[in-house]
């Protein structure tokens, strides 16, 4: 069918511009119900259905982009741990595949830098600038990864990962965040899941430098995409009578913290098929040139663009989104699920957060050493104190990682494999090392590091937010462990599982009251609940799954004994890590051993929490961040390997701190403290939730800066 926008009519408010498009689009039909993941029964048998239904949502849809992707490879993090364990090439895929990359990002860098020079790259107020974004997007800058055919650039994912890092290397991070947005989780919804007709419409405009925004998070629920609140409703008389959508998205259904979203610009809408739906889909529109308010002159629709005023990305266009009754056109729907295409995305949102982090920490890094070498402290230049350097490793150090990280994922991604684990965790060091980076910095520089032009004072705000943003890091690494142990736990965890979720159910089938499940078997359930007891060891010893452990632990067990004797072998020895430089075989070694033993703290963490596993997030981050440190420094080692010698130096000392910090958390050494630390954890959340630390007592909170309506009123007291 044929569609058209018309032109605003003279004192009017309807002020998208005109689009002509070709397009026929099949009406939205029902998925399948996809079988409940193993988290999902763990949580159903733990008695938290709610959360049960989320999961098993979310990780439905992390399938569906799974297979959108086709991604058939088992992912690199759980080969890491479960075997067989990848080859050199593999580990040092990423350093090759920068390596070859050409010189397609010169031009966008270079245009860049140049008004930077000029000092026509930012606003009086601090703003990017028009004529940044004009040069940028007359190098095709903001089609950097569009194909041509729309008026893209046709470039790699890794070779924008290297236009990300010397942007943000050289004080143009905000660019690098907006290009980003713009291209991974903007334009990437696009080629991933839109028509042809869509693609023809929208992604041009993309490519010639029009602003991209992705609008999940809302004012009430942040950013869990399995909760969004703003709705659309069918209105079969818009476009004329061809139909449509009026979206609500109104109070603490707004979306918040939307980065690129301005006047004028493109958006993807997340919003729920139906108030009361359980489908979430997803929008692509234009947002009007100005505020609309619902009533003048005739609109029967409001719309409103404000700044979410949020402390990070200051730079860049950050807005909260009010629709009212808003029109949306039947053409604009794109044809998936949105938490599917959330997830399709997401995952090269994560590797060139990574990118944009090795680039701050490299310009941390520059400004610190300068200011080292030219300022005397006690006894010389600052650069000689050990302290400094140290700093400056850390520095350098973080770039790295992030670097090899980003590299590393995007080239798994490139060869077919699933990047379960691996985004997580890149992300999360990337976000990390940033942080300890900043931190770093000011250590070197001092009180000048907060001088209010510096650009290491601007960036503060960005390195805390990178902790959140693209995911929550301790949330994405307690994700990246269920992602990695699935396998394991599915076919050998799960008898365990459905045996304690039977003898918590009575007679009737109905799950028994909370105070009389059992969440944990244990000898001393011999004495409280015997009878119980005899039910599920009865019932475990029939249970297939329960043999098929029985069967891993002593093959694998069997395994172990047997490569004894290799620990005794010296490392130059094997011929694995003679493909190393000598400086960094040990740390290799190191890594991939404790990763392989990893999968028997795993069992151990299983057998000890058992369902109170599903409650227990502090052994699990815990086991995330091992995870995360021990795959960094396999990375680093093998990124370092393609470099120069001074890139190698700085990759053993990170290496070196990274193993520190390996050897100091125990796992399952270390389980009666973490039952110690979770009861303390909870006895300070108790007193927090119940109004009974009286160290807060006579502070009044700060009003919410985006205030809305409570859903659920809290009981009056008394």
């Amino acid at each position: 069918m044929q569609i058209e926008v018309p032109p605003p009519a003279a004192g009017g408010h309807h002020v998208r511009p005109p689009i002509r498009t070709a397009v026929t689009l099949p009406e939205p039909s029902a998925s399948p119900a996809p079988e409940a993941s193993t988290a999902a029964q763990a949580l159903a048998a733990a008695g938290d259905a709610e959360s049960a239904r989320d999961v098993g949502a979310l990780d439905a849809a992390a399938r569906q982009a799974a297979a959108r992707l086709g991604r058939q490879k088992r992912g690199l993090v759980e080969r890491l741990i479960y075997g067989p364990a990848p080859d050199t090439a593999e580990l040092q895929s990423g350093a090759a595949a920068a390596q070859r990359a050409g010189d397609r990002g010169h031009g966008v860098v270079a245009a860049a830098l140049g008004c930077l020079a000029r000092g026509e790259a930012f606003t009086a107020d601090g703003k990017l600038s028009a004529a940044l974004r004009a040069a940028v997007a007359a190098e095709r800058g903001y089609g950097f990864t569009v194909p041509a055919e729309f008026g893209g650039l046709d470039g790699r994912y890794v070779e924008l990962a290297l236009v990300e890092e010397d942007l943000a290397a050289n004080g143009l991070g905000p660019l690098a965040v907006e290009i980003s947005g713009e291209l991974t989780i903007g334009a990437g919804s696009l080629l991933a899941y839109g028509t042809d007709a869509q693609k023809r419409t929208f992604l041009p405009l993309v490519a010639e430098g029009q602003l991209m925004a992705f609008g999940l998070t809302e004012v009430g629920i942040g950013v869990n995409a399995k909760k969004v609140r703003a709705y659309v409703e069918p209105d079969p008389q818009l476009d004329g009578g061809k139909g449509g959508f009026r979206l609500h998205a109104a109070g603490d259904r707004n979306k918040l913290w939307i980065t690129n979203a301005t006047h004028g610009a493109l958006v993807g809408i997340v919003a729920r098929l139906g108030k009361d739906g359980k489908q979430v889909g997803l929008f692509v529109t234009r947002l009007p040139d100005h505020d609309i308010a619902r009533g003048d002159q005739g609109q029967d629709f409001g719309f409103r663009c404000e700044s979410s005023r949020t402390g990070a990305f200051t730079a860049n266009h950050n807005s909260r989104l009010h629709f009212d009754h808003y029109p949306l056109r039947r053409e604009e729907q794109i044809q998936a699920d949105g938490v599917e295409v959330l997830f399709y995305c997401l995952r090269m949102g994560r590797c060139m957060l990574a990118a944009m982090a090795a680039g701050y920490q490299r310009m941390f890094a520059a400004d610190a050493a300068a200011d080292a070498e030219a300022r005397d402290g006690v006894g010389g230049a600052v650069i000689q104190h050990e302290l400094p350097r140290q700093h400056l490793g850390r520095m350098l150090g973080g770039a790295l990682q992030s670097r090899a990280l980003s590299h590393l994922s995007l080239q798994q991604d490139a060869d077919g494999h699933d990047l379960a684990g691996l985004r997580d965790l890149t992300k999360s060091a990337a976000a990390t090392s940033a942080l300890e980076s900043q931190i770093a910095c000011e250590r070197v520089l001092g009180g000048r590091s907060f001088d209010q032009g510096s650009r290491v004072h601007q960036a503060r705000a960005n390195m805390h937010v990178f902790g959140v943003v693209e995911g929550e890091d301790d949330l994405i690494l307690m994700g990246m462990v269920k992602d990695v142990t699935d396998a394991f736990t599915s076919r050998c965890m799960a008898g365990m599982l459905g045996v304690i979720q039977s003898i918590n159910q009575g007679p009737d089938g109905k799950p028994l009251p909370p105070d009389r499940r059992l969440l944990r078997l244990t000898p001393w359930t011999l004495f409280t609940d015997p009878g119980r007891l005899w039910t599920a060891t009865r019932r475990l010893l029939g249970t297939g799954s329960f043999w098929r452990l029985e069967g891993w632990i002593l093959g694998n067990g069997l395994i172990e004994v047997l490569r004894l004797p290799l620990l005794l072998l010296p490392t130059r020895w094997i011929p694995r890590y003679q493909l190393l430089p000598e400086g960094l075989r040990r740390y290799a070694r190191f890594a991939e051993q404790r990763l392989r033993w990893l999968r028997w703290a795993w069992l151990g963490i299983n057998l000890w929490f058992q369902l109170e596993l599903t409650r227990a997030q502090i052994p699990l981050q815990r086991l995330g961040k091992v995870i995360e440190q021990l795959v960094t420094m396999l990375a680093l080692v093998h990124h370092a390997a393609q470099q120069d010698a001074s890139q190698q130096r700085v990759a053993a000392l990170q290496c070196e701190q990274l193993m520190a910090r390996v050897r100091g958390t125990r796992l399952l050494t270390g389980l009666l403290q973490m039952e110690r630390l979770r009861r303390l954890v909870g006895a300070v959340g108790d007193d927090v939730a119940h109004g009974q630390s009286t160290l807060l007592d006579g502070i009044a909170p700060e009003p919410f800066a985006h205030p809305f309506e409570p859903r659920r009123a809290k009981p009056a007291k008394g």
